[in-house]
């Protein structure tokens, strides 16, 4: 077969490998193996928590280091173990506590812990609030309830408020002028929850960050490498990849990011891509 071009293809999961109802589609997991064989690495690149992300993994056959919680973290499928991670610093970490109990904003922190364990910590549940026991009621067995939180002993890497999208926007704008740099920030949702995340990781810290990381490891240039995504957090990888690629259903922000636009969710646009490189390959 001949080789393409790039080394690493970083993808998103949600809306580039699955589909709009969250399947993984048999022309689009052919795609990730062709592409393999003809010399790209796959490397997933998620919002989701490693729990989740690590499934996907698994059904394509790929043993390459995970980028979860918006690429907060990497972890090894193989082991579990924890190959990096962007924590907040003490300092850091009690001003984005005080500011979710300021604004009475129910804190879900995400764990860094084996597959098996919980994913994430919560102060209650229920927890009165709709959107948020939605989420809690869809994970619970993952969570960990815990009402008197404490940041003693633990790292903190990956915090998120969920409501509508106009509260989180207006969170969003009180965590940037309370934080300023300090922090980045994602609002975005999924859909298999009915309400929008605010996501907080460290100001360094994203998917983009992550992939340069692995690719500087194992002597790869940005130039050998495609990012695919399809929501703001993939907004940097698409930027800075030698190919940055969004699904056709982006948002317009990441679809103008892009350098090429490929196909639906729905529509196996990620194998369209795939296919394209490998023809362009041969020619």
């Amino acid at each position: 077969m001949p080789r393409s071009r790039f080394r690493l293809l970083a993808l998103d999961v949600d809306g580039t490998l699955l589909d709009s109802s969250g399947v993984l589609r048999p022309r689009t997991a052919k795609a990730v193996a062709r592409a393999s064989r003809a010399g790209l690495r796959p490397i997933l690149c998620t919002g989701r928590r490693y729990r989740r992300a690590l499934p996907i993994a698994q059904a394509l056959g790929l043993d390459a280091p995970l980028v979860c919680n918006s690429g907060a973290i990497i972890k090894n499928p193989r082991n579990d173990q924890t190959l990096w991670r962007a924590d907040f610093d003490p300092d850091l970490a009690r001003d984005v506590q005080a500011l979710f109990q300021t604004h009475d904003q129910p804190m879900v922190v995400f764990n860094d812990l084996a597959a098996t364990e919980c994913d994430f910590t919560v102060p209650a549940y229920p927890t009165g609030r709709a959107l948020v026991d939605e989420y809690l009621s869809l994970n619970i067995e993952h969570a960990l309830v815990q009402p008197a939180f404490s940041l003693a002993g633990r790292a903190l890497f990956h915090v998120c408020a969920m409501g509508t999208r106009a509260e989180m926007t207006a969170f969003e704008t009180v965590v940037k002028q309370t934080l300023g740099g300090r922090v980045q920030t994602y609002v975005q949702k999924s859909p298999r929850y009915t309400g929008t995340m605010c996501e907080l990781l460290r100001h360094d810290a994203g998917k983009w960050t992550a992939i340069e990381r692995l690719a500087n490891e194992w002597g790869v240039d940005r130039s050998e490498i495609c990012a695919v995504g399809d929501d703001v957090n993939d907004l940097a990888m698409i930027r800075h990849a030698g190919l940055g690629v969004a699904m056709g259903h982006a948002p317009d922000c990441v679809r103008l990011a892009a350098d090429q636009i490929t196909g639906h969710d729905d529509e196996d646009g990620l194998a369209m891509l795939v296919e394209s490189l490998l023809l362009e390959s041969q020619e």
